[in-house]
């Protein structure tokens, strides 16, 4: 269900009992590897490789055994049989599997929708196509399951707080921690998991930010073609591994609603050990435009050649740049050229149109771009389709709590007062960084969002040093 109806009835302060809210604080690892607590992708490696056995016999899946090349079993330096799990065959080299690397785990949700899916494609072949969903899902689960249960060992002691935070504060927390409730006395009421909690495992996001659009429906159309069904199985993957930014900023946006006010009204926020990751900067610069009235334009980086090629696009033309967005995966994410299949088998050939198309002719920089947009065009009317029903939903349950009568999307704080100027003149940011390289990337996206009014500090104390008691 896309509208959280927990969330409604856990955060909503009724208008008498509100404090006017004036500051955000965006809550990110670091803060919990601050407080001492063993939160690192690198933790959630170890516990991995202690309990993958368990997870495959709570799920009946069993390990694969690694063959060499003359077909004896392959064996570890210390004697040990190799083997592999589905998250192992799905995410290495399936023709070569096995353990991943560190850096798979140290860049966790950015390393997940790094799928080779020509590879996996030609592993599988013509006749395993089926296959390529049973593995994929395989490894959904065991990843899910395994981080779910790994939040779930971390434990927080209660210490008294040395800092103050009043009503006036709102809380957004990336981690799956009640680091904030044990240790610092922040309201349950305040602070909104935005990625779920430990204490319920179903809620737990985790995920990369690249392919929030449906899988492509269209590349099912091939009966006869198993590779495109399989490529099709792989965007499935893609799009359940998917956080989903666009509904979780919603629900964000909802939060700040239940307690009366708007992001946009929003005049300091506080980054505390967010590591600006590719997965989360969608936030960031949500944030970034709503509190400077930015309107973005998803198409600023096109030609208005390139516009109008789109703008052009009959329903055959839409599909054609659709699949083939699909198609470019592994030269777009892996950075890798196409595998050379037979002609016959080639993904590209298969969905060539019959027509003339001017995106035929043009660099291979351009039409990547092209199809991006495309996409992204897809995206948008599927996003703006789910923010309705979550805007109907949030209306119906707002007006039930209130008993005063059918609410505008205006009195919800969900769509901005055309009465009301946007008060951007001011929003300050107050962020803190680990490294030097935190630093540096941090300082990048701030000016690339055209932000400008922001304070970067060396450590947290440093960061959130006017609420210590």
């Amino acid at each position: 269900m896309l509208f959280d109806k927990n969330l409604f009835e856990s955060k909503y302060v009724p208008a008498e009992q509100r404090t006017p809210v004036d500051t955000l604080i965006l809550i990110g690892n670091g803060f919990d590897i601050w407080q001492n607590l063993d939160t690192s992708y690198r933790s959630f490696e170890r516990y991995y490789e202690a309990h993958l056995d368990e997870v495959l016999e709570r799920f009946h899946l069993k390990k694969y055994t690694k063959y060499n090349d003359d077909g004896t079993i392959a064996i570890d330096s210390e004697g040990n049989t190799i083997t592999y799990s589905d998250v192992e065959l799905f995410y290495g080299d399936p023709f070569k599997p096995q353990k991943l690397d560190h850096t798979f785990w140290w860049n966790f949700e950015t390393s997940m929708d790094k799928i080779d899916d020509q590879q996996i494609n030609y592993f599988f072949g013509r006749d395993g196509v089926k296959n390529i969903k049973r593995c994929a899902e395989n490894a959904q689960k065991i990843l899910k399951e395994m981080f779910r249960d790994w939040v779930g060992t971390i434990h927080i002691s209660e210490e008294i707080s040395k800092y103050a935070f009043g009503d006036n504060v709102l809380f957004v927390n990336f981690n799956y921690t009640d680091t904030l409730l044990k240790r610092f006395g922040v309201k349950a009421v305040n602070e909104f998991h935005i990625h779920g909690m430990a204490n319920e495992k179903e809620s737990i996001i985790v995920g990369h930010a690249t392919h929030p659009e449906y899988p492509y429906e269209s590349l099912r159309m091939f009966k006869n073609k198993p590779r495109m069904e399989g490529l099709y199985y792989i965007e499935e993957f893609l799009y359940n591994t998917d956080k989903h930014i666009e509904d979780n900023y919603m629900k964000l946006q909802i939060f700040c609603g239940l307690h009366g006010v708007r992001i946009e009204n929003i005049k300091k926020i506080f980054v505390l050990g967010l590591g600006f990751g590719d997965a989360d900067l969608g936030y960031i610069k949500h944030l970034i435009y709503e509190t400077q009235g930015i309107s973005e334009d998803p198409e600023t980086y096109l030609e208005q050649e390139e516009k109008a090629y789109l703008d052009s696009l009959d329903y055959d033309g839409i599909m054609h740049i659709n699949m083939q967005y699909a198609v470019s995966h592994r030269e777009r994410v892996m950075q890798k050229k196409p595998i050379s299949f037979p002609e016959y088998e080639r993904l590209d050939e298969m969905i060539k149109p019959y027509v003339e198309d001017p995106y035929q002719h043009v660099e291979r920089d351009v039409q990547l771009r092209l199809e991006s947009a495309g996409v992204r065009r897809r995206f948008r009317e599927e996003q703006e389709e789910r923010n309705q029903k979550i805007r109907r939903e949030y209306l119906r349950m707002l007006n039930k709590r209130m008993h005063l009568g059918m609410l505008t999307p205006v009195e919800a704080f969900l769509e901005h007062d055309p009465k009301i100027p946007y008060d951007n003149s001011g929003t300050e940011w107050h962020i803190s960084y680990y490294s030097e390289e935190d630093r540096k990337r941090i300082d990048t996206v701030m000016q690339s969002y055209g932000c400008e009014n922001y304070t970067l500090h060396p450590d947290i104390a440093q960061c959130i040093e006017t609420f210590k008691k």
